[in-house]
């Protein structure tokens, strides 16, 4: 049977899909997995005191992303529609950050493809659809969102449909497109939800044409000094930090075939004010993985940090995080 179309009625979509409708497989598995180097900084405001940590590579055995160990554990419950309908209002919600992001993405599909924009790029862990939707409006380009929540995407099919958007069921290492078949992968903020990140670095290779870009934004453990949520819970910072590191990822990708291309510090806007992120708070700890496991005493202590530094006059910090680029 072939994939439903979860994201949209078929106004404008047969064009689209004429020529896609070999790129996706039309089986998925019956369960999904759910829940040297160029280096540049953009933006500016880094934390005063506060490195960026470090890019060394791992030795010994690589760690698999599984329950077992600790790192693939979230007790955020994404099939809920009132935890995605959370997720989609307080997550990536100013258009300035969408904007900036947009920006570099663009320019590593053009670097690939030419003035040509490509035809396909695959969005994977894509939630509710912010950024699939995001892309291809600013982009120019079609988008295949890959998401293994049936909450996340029933939010997207409502809140971000677009007509060069499709959404359906899958996971990083069981993504339903044909082999070579997209020019680009997006992974927003996802790569510590993986259960096997090497499965899903050989899935990328793949769905990829040669040379099309990996385009990772992540925030990795050593370098999560410019994440004010990190910072003001402890208990989020220590969750984040047995997320993969940075140098585990380039590793497991280039053992895959990938090549490390380019690595950025992105800081984008957050909030116009303490008050603002006082309010959106308690949604972001019912919807955010790093969030959610905090116990009310030390929630009441991060809170208190917070509205400290609104007293003090202090604004919310910029959000700092990774580009890693791999072909």
């Amino acid at each position: 049977m072939p994939l439903q179309d979860e994201a949209r009625d078929d106004r404008g979509f047969e064009a689209w899909w004429a020529v896609c409708e070999n790129t996706i497989t039309s089986t998925l598995p019956a369960t999904l997995p759910l829940s040297g180097y160029r280096v540049g900084v953009v933006g500016s405001r880094a934390r005063p005191g506060l490195g960026d940590g470090s890019c060394r590579r791992p030795s010994g055995r690589q760690r698999t992303n599984t329950q077992e160990t600790g790192l693939f554990v979230s007790d955020v419950r994404y099939d809920e529609i009132q935890v995605a309908n959370e997720f989609d209002q307080v997550r990536d919600r100013r258009p300035e950050c969408v904007e900036i992001w947009c920006r570099h993405i663009a320019t590593h599909l053009d670097a690939h493809n030419g003035l040509d924009r490509p035809q396909l790029v695959v969005d994977v862990g894509s939630g509710t659809g912010i950024w699939s939707e995001a892309i291809a409006v600013r982009c120019g380009v079609s988008v295949v969102g890959v998401e293994p929540s049936t909450g996340m995407r029933t939010r997207a099919a409502t809140a971000h449909r677009h007509t060069d958007v499709r959404y359906v069921g899958g996971s990083a290492d069981s993504l339903p497109l044909r082999s070579g078949s997209a020019s680009g992968a997006w992974l927003s903020t996802v790569i510590h939800q993986f259960p096997d990140l090497r499965a899903a670095a050989s899935e990328l290779r793949r769905v990829l044409a040669p040379h099309a870009p990996v385009m990772i934004r992540s925030s990795f453990p050593g370098r999560h000094d410019e994440h004010e949520h990190f910072q003001r819970f402890p208990t989020a910072l220590a969750l984040a930090s047995t997320w993969p590191r940075l140098g585990e990822v380039i590793t497991v990708f280039e053992e895959t075939g990938f090549s490390c291309h380019t690595l950025q510090r992105v800081r984008e806007p957050t909030f116009d004010s303490y008050d603002e992120f006082l309010e959106l708070l308690p949604a972001m700890r019912r919807s955010d993985t790093a969030l959610i496991g905090i116990d009310d005493e030390q929630w009441a202590r991060g809170i208190a940090k917070i509205r400290q530094a609104r007293d003090r006059g202090e604004q919310p910090w910029l959000l700092g995080l990774d580009f890693l680029v791999l072909r």
